[in-house]
């Protein structure tokens, strides 16, 4: 079976939504909430300018996906690139994490070969990977079509990362269908996904 040339048709759309939690948070794009405080005084008396250079043309809208190797998946899967920037004028540093929200995903592509990455930095030799497996749904290899919701973390609060005053971190997010020459992947066609990444931070201080 020649995988490497079956194309998989994958109705992707990333519709980008930022929230950011915390204090004094200025943010310029679509839409802003501004949910919840911190018990630290130190922070709660803080200013936290976190913004992105995310836009309406940081959209992912892909209808045809190839199934390809992972070591391809820098320079073949699709990619979103974005920022987060901790502004000069803010007086503490931040913690953020990075969700996958209101994600509505065909059964089929609840599956292992079904990756995603994420690069801060540029640093490849370090990507936050994974996939979108789901034991408690036990649908590997299903061809059902029904929609399902989810909601992933891509950096949870475990893994918060931190963004230091007048700093900027660079994101890139990729995802793809990664191919294996000794399974027949015909169940993963004509999967849909749909998507918002959410961008969660506060303020941190570090003691």
């Amino acid at each position: 079976m020649e995988n490497k040339k079956r194309i998989i048709t994958l109705s992707v759309l990333f519709v980008l939504l930022v929230i950011f939690a915390g204090v004094g948070i200025s943010y310029a794009y679509f839409q802003i909430t501004v949910t919840g405080t911190t018990e630290t005084p130190e922070a709660t008396a803080a200013n936290l300018n976190i913004t992105t250079n995310l836009d309406d043309t940081s959209i992912i809208d892909s209808r045809n996906i190839a199934l390809i190797d992972s070591s391809e998946y820098l320079t073949k899967a699709e990619k979103l690139s974005f920022t987060v920037t901790n502004n000069i004028d803010s007086t503490v540093q931040a913690k953020y994490t990075v969700k996958l929200v209101d994600t509505t995903i065909t059964k089929n592509l609840i599956s292992k070969y079904f990756k995603w990455a994420l690069v801060v930095n540029h640093d490849t030799t370090n990507p936050i990977t994974g996939t979108f497996e789901d034991s408690s749904l036990s649908t590997e290899g299903t061809v059902a079509k029904d929609v399902i919701d989810i909601s992933k973390y891509l950096i949870d609060g475990d893994n918060a990362r931190t963004i230091d005053i007048n700093t900027t971190d660079s994101i890139d997010f990729y995802i793809w269908l990664e191919n294996d020459p000794n399974v027949d992947q015909l169940y993963l066609t004509e999967g849909a996904f749909q998507s918002k990444v959410s961008v969660d931070a506060i303020p941190y201080k570090n003691n």
